[in-house]
C-alpha cells in the first residue's frame, strides 16, 4: 500500500507543509487507477499486484512536480504501462 511517508522520501520531501496536498494525489491516483483497470474490482484485488503501488506512486509524485507547470498533463507512459498489465492480470484471475 502506498502511503504519504514512502511518496514523500521519493520526492525527496522533508516538509509537512504539502501532506494534505500529497495525500490527495495518492488518493486520487489510487481511484484513477482502479477506474481506469476495471471499476467493478476493488482496490483490495489490486493491492496484491505491485503495478498497483507503483502506478499510484508515479502518478501521485508526477501529478506533484507538475502542479505549478503549464503542461498538458498527460499521463506518463509508466503509469499506463502498468494499468496495462494490471488490465491483463485481473482480467485473468477475475475469469478463471
Amino acid at each position: 500500500m502506498v502511503n504519504l511517508q514512502d511518496v514523500k522520501n521519493s520526492l525527496r520531501v522533508t516538509h509537512g507543509l504539502d501532506d494534505t496536498l500529497l495525500q490527495n494525489y495518492i488518493d486520487t491516483a489510487r481511484d484513477y487507477v482502479v477506474n481506469a483497470v476495471n471499476n467493478n474490482v476493488s482496490a483490495d484485488v489490486y493491492s496484491k499486484y505491485k503495478q498497483f503501488d507503483f502506478a499510484i506512486s508515479l502518478l501521485a509524485q508526477y501529478w506533484y512536480n507538475t502542479r505549478n507547470v503549464d503542461t498538458d498533463k498527460q499521463i506518463p507512459t509508466e503509469v499506463l504501462a502498468m494499468i496495462q498489465q494490471l488490465r491483463g492480470r485481473v482480467t485473468d484471475e477475475t475469469a478463471g
